[in-house]
């Protein structure tokens, strides 16, 4: 299994949009869904700070990710940029 965690801290007001964007229905989900071998997102939202959120991306193995890439990178860039007005910040965790 390939598990891939990202942290963000989100423009302030941007949370709902950004939630919608970013949860187990959103555009990530669908994009990746795209994909055999994607299992499934998970989208948590900190309780001390409620503009840092974590997700939770797994796919079946790493090999499945890069056939992803490859098929659909052109789509996950230009969803990367579309998305960019709603974060301050972004780190790949794992």
């Amino acid at each position: 299994m390939l598990v891939r965690v990202w942290q963000y801290q989100v423009v302030p007001g941007s949370e709902a949009e950004f939630e919608r964007t970013y949860g187990r229905n959103g555009d990530w989900s669908r994009l990746f869904a795209q994909c055999p071998g994607y299992l499934g997102t998970g989208l948590f939202r900190d309780v001390d700070d409620p503009g840092r959120y974590l997700t939770v991306d797994r796919f079946s193995g790493p090999q499945v990710w890069q056939q992803f890439l490859r098929a659909h990178g052109a789509e996950y860039e230009a969803l990367d940029a579309r998305c960019a007005s709603l974060r301050l910040s972004e780190i790949e965790l794992v």
